[in-house]
């Protein structure tokens, strides 16, 4: 399908999903007419329906500890020379979490701007690799991609949360009036899973288009050099964050979480990191929706001019956003280790 015909079919999809909320609402008053104890089931179930598809803001990053400018000068002119160069709105707020990623989005019906800094992402990144990182989530914000957008991105968030709602989450134990619950809601939610894939499919060319614009404009603030570093990264020294966080977490004493991190990190010999690139470019041969294969995106960055980039990140303000983000920084290690031990118990 065109770009342009596949644009038109995303919105008319979305449009379809807002309206979903106020039709769902309508049935409920007709059945709550009809007087009867069966009207009423069917009002109940089209009142939670419509409660479910109801049009709300993105949520603050979950786990998320927030930081603001006063607290951040150092990270947030850093931000704003980012933003200025690739042509982002003024961030509100920074998001320091545990997640092993970075974003930059909105929440809230304000839509105030925020950037997620996953610090087990963020810690293993040299300092140009950071400035790449943020100017390619930033980026995100002026490149056309229609999931940041308010009609489509609002559209799939309100999906998701029902595709959450509906899915089989039966174990062993619980009962056949369960299994028969959880099967009836898994039914249910075919005709959400098929409107999310329909639109996933319909976004798959621009979200890719997106992906390359991101990334050339993370080489004009960081430079080529710097944002294929960072690509190589995420391939090779992030996965040792990924696995360390699943498999040693718990055995690491909070104080001790990043040292050890970026230690698991550093110590990956060449050899690995060659056999994961290795890996990842035969992986990123089967078709991937929304991102393009890493090795054809760092292709496609060497042929680009932006050898030194334009947003200038000296070892000094470097070391003045490590010593602000730190109070943070214990507090997701803290909570890091407390959830691994939670999920022990379930």
């Amino acid at each position: 399908m065109a770009g342009g015909a596949a644009r038109v079919a995303v919105y008319a999809l979305a449009f379809l999903t807002h309206l979903l909320c106020p039709a769902f609402f309508l049935i409920g008053v007709y059945f709550v007419t009809r007087w009867s104890f069966v009207s009423f089931v069917l009002a109940f179930i089209a009142f939670d329906l419509a409660w479910l598809l109801r049009p709300r803001p993105a949520p603050f990053p979950a786990g998320g500890e927030p930081l603001t400018r006063e607290a951040a000068p150092g990270l947030f002119a850093l931000l704003d020379r980012i933003g200025a160069e690739v042509g982002a709105p003024r961030t509100d707020l920074v998001a320091v979490s545990g997640a092993v990623n970075a974003s930059f989005g909105t929440y809230g019906w304000r839509r105030r701007r925020v950037v997620e800094i996953g610090y087990p992402l963020w810690l293993v990144l040299t300092p140009r690799e950071r400035v790449a990182l943020l100017a390619h989530e930033m980026a995100h914000s002026s490149n056309g991609d229609g999931r940041y957008g308010v009609v489509v991105g609002s559209a799939l968030h309100s999906l998701d949360v029902l595709r959450d709602v509906t899915k089989f989450d039966w174990q062993e134990g619980d009962g056949v009036g369960r299994l028969v619950a959880e099967a009836l809601l898994a039914v249910l939610g075919l005709p959400v899973r098929g409107l999310i894939v329909a639109m996933e499919l319909l976004l798959y060319r621009s979200s890719q288009r997106a992906e390359y614009r991101a990334d050339e404009l993370a080489a004009r603030a960081a430079g080529t050099t710097a944002t294929i570093s960072l690509l190589d990264a995420l391939i090779t020294r992030v996965e040792s964050v990924r696995y360390f966080l699943e498999a040693s977490v718990i055995a690491t004493k909070t104080d001790g979480l990043w040292a050890a991190i970026r230690s698991q990190a550093e110590s990956l010999p060449e050899s690995e990191r060659e056999r994961r690139r290795r890996a990842a470019r035969l992986e990123e041969l089967r078709v991937d929706r929304t991102h393009p294969p890493t090795y054809l995106r760092m292709s496609r960055l060497a042929a680009l001019p932006y050898e030194e980039g334009r947003v200038r990140h000296a070892q000094e303000p470097a070391d003045t956003i490590d010593t602000e983000l730190t109070p943070l920084a214990t507090r997701v290690a803290k909570a890091i280790r407390e959830n691994a031990q939670s999920a022990l118990y379930y």
